[in-house]
């Protein structure tokens, strides 16, 4: 993005982005042949992927032997979840059982839900939150990035946590994990349910601040 942009043009473009509640695919319908400049990175922040190479390796966490019983096992496996989490954001997994068939199957389910009309797609248009609540803000929560690319679809899968499915909401209380809390880092969050966050989140509305500062202490 050009140094001209200002802050404000950001939040104009972004919020004229969200109000559509179409999504990067409703810009692909819509005929778009330029990547907007609201998903461009400032090229002072920006790496070439020529620079990291042979210098970045992507966390890799084995689970062939999460079944372990012997426990230095399954607490190394822990650990090395954790020392990612803190220091990148994300990481790799092999070796975890699940069926590429599975996999497949979940691409091409988002490939159906992308296809419908936009109108169906609305009702389920957000925008997620990057922080952790449970992690008290130790484990890193990375801003989604990609590459463009002209050659085939780039597909995303994501995961939420989530009780919605309950048949009733549920009454457990979320905060941060006691096990990364101590003298030196007490509790930034104040325990919440799913319920009163998803209220709060929905009624808050998409602007550019987070839910997460409602419920800190």
């Amino acid at each position: 993005m050009g140094g001209g942009a200002t802050t404000n043009d950001r939040l104009h473009e972004r919020k004229a982005f969200d109000d559509t509640k179409a999504g990067v695919k409703g810009l692909v319908d819509a005929g778009v042949a330029m990547i907007p400049s609201l998903f461009h990175h400032p090229p002072d922040k920006s790496l070439k992927s020529s620079d990291l190479l042979g210098h970045v390796s992507i966390p890799v966490i084995d689970l062939s032997d999460i079944g372990n019983k012997d426990q230095s096992t399954h607490q190394e496996i822990v650990s090395k979840i954790r020392e990612a989490s803190e220091t990148w954001g994300f990481f790799q997994v092999v070796n975890h059982g699940i069926p590429v068939s599975v996999l497949e199957e979940i691409k091409d389910g988002v490939r159906r839900f992308h296809e419908q009309e936009t109108e169906v797609k609305r009702e389920f248009y957000s925008r997620q939150l990057k922080p952790f609540l449970i992690t008290n803000d130790r484990f890193r929560s990375i801003e989604h990035r990609v590459l463009a690319n002209s050659l085939a679809p780039r597909i995303s899968v994501a995961t939420f946590f989530s009780t919605h499915l309950q048949p009733l909401p549920s009454p457990k209380l979320y905060g941060p994990m006691k096990e990364l809390l101590s003298e030196d880092n007490p509790p930034r969050y104040k325990e919440t349910t799913i319920a009163e966050y998803g209220t709060y989140y929905k009624a808050k509305g998409l602007d550019v601040t987070s839910a997460l500062q409602h419920f800190r202490i």
